[in-house]
């Protein structure tokens, strides 16, 4: 579990009065389980995991931008309790301490590793915590008693929540929730392109920013093709709609070969990547490509789902012609990866079949010749063999 303190709690939500945050735990499990593991994967999760214990061994409460430390500072007031307001302040600039005071009163460094994984489980339990407060804000107002059924939770001094107070808690915590995934995916692609220190962990998650074998590696490249407004999450649910279109549309037309290289040559690793055919190549593979996933796509309401399926497999089919129409055009320009791919064949076939038939043509006038000279009557080549009946009179 990565939320197991009632401070962490209520560094998330201000208000909230839990006592006994074990009584949560079920519900925090279970988000757990379904909303966070799938986007760190198994081996970035269990790591995660050991690290939440490390640290808030270490410095006794990661809720807090003040990393504090254990021993018998923990036992001082100053630094076991922080204020929250400063606390929450500090949190939502997304700041934290460098050092933190030894029991002897001496300051020492917060290593970044530390600092960065404290980051990654503060986006964790964003995420856990929200969700398990959208999806389960109903249950969270009954008690279910022996004898009793169910009652309406309430406590002296508040007044409880009417409907529409309850619509708006589910809406906002599922908003923020949101927002936490997007800001978890954006930290470990930051990370990945820079300091590393999770990406190998993380890389065997479906949910890991970079897809080398697909034409759309990133979120980002996506988005310039196809409207997602930016969300990692939405990029992280089309890769599968992605990777069955790239695999079922676009591979039998122009080869495995071919598809292959402009993979390479858009992740910027290939020898033909300073070829401007293969740059134009790849844009409009890119198109064809994004109007079939368009096609596919089930995040739409029903009237504009519809009307998104016909037109979009329609302009499809156009882009993936005009593709190919390209590269029969420009086949010399992507040497030996053209070669037995099925536009190159049909190529070879057709020109083998124009040889052909220019050869059964000039074969044909050459017999003319031979036969009927360069007047073109016909050349007396022997007596005809004539059979005649007797004249009957």
């Amino acid at each position: 579990m990565l939320i197991t303190e009632q401070n962490e709690i209520i560094s998330l939500m201000p208000t909230a009065r839990w006592d006994r945050p074990q009584q949560l735990f079920g519900y925090l499990e279970e988000e757990e389980a379904v909303a966070l593991e799938p986007l760190l994967g198994g081996t970035l999760y269990q790591w995660l995991l050991d690290e939440y214990d490390r640290l808030r061994k270490l410095y006794v409460d990661i809720t807090a931008t003040t990393v504090r430390p254990t021993g018998k500072a923990k036992q001082d007031p100053r630094l076991a309790h922080a204020d929250v307001t400063e606390r929450l302040e500090q949190i939502q600039q997304g700041e934290y301490r460098n050092i933190y005071e030894e029991p002897d009163g001496r300051t020492k460094d917060v290593p970044t590793s530390d600092l960065q994984a404290i980051r990654l489980i503060r986006i964790c339990q964003q995420i856990e915590f929200y969700k398990m407060l959208s999806h389960k804000a109903g249950l969270l107002t009954v008690s279910f008693n022996e004898g009793g059924g169910m009652n309406m939770v309430s406590a002296d001094g508040y007044e409880p929540a009417d409907e529409k107070r309850m619509e708006r808690v589910v809406k906002d915590a599922y908003m923020s929730a949101g927002r936490a995934v997007d800001s978890l995916l954006l930290f470990l692609e930051s990370d990945a392109k820079k300091d590393r220190q999770f990406t190998e962990k993380w890389s065997e998650a479906d949910a890991f920013y970079l897809h080398k074998d697909l034409l759309f590696q990133t979120a980002r490249v996506l988005n310039e093709y196809l409207d997602i407004n930016g969300e990692r999450m939405a990029y992280v649910a089309l890769v599968r709609d992605i990777r069955f279109c790239q695999n079922t549309y676009l591979k039998p037309r122009i080869g495995g070969k071919l598809l292959k290289t402009v993979v390479a040559v858009a992740n910027g690793e290939s020898e033909y990547s300073e070829i401007p055919e293969y740059s134009e190549l790849l844009i409009l593979l890119r198109t064809a490509l994004a109007f079939y996933v368009e096609s596919r796509r089930t995040d739409l309401p029903p009237v504009k789902e519809r009307l998104a399926r016909r037109d979009s497999m329609a302009d499809a089919q156009q882009a993936m012609e005009t593709a190919c129409a390209f590269i029969e055009d420009n086949i010399s320009a992507f040497g030996k990866a053209a070669e037995d791919t099925p536009i190159y064949n049909a190529i070879r076939t057709r020109e083998e079949r124009e040889a052909k038939a220019k050869t059964f043509a000039c074969a044909t006038e050459e017999r003319f010749r031979r036969e009927y000279g360069q007047n073109g009557r016909k050349l007396f080549t022997a007596f005809p063999a004539v059979s005649r009946m007797p004249e009957i009179k």
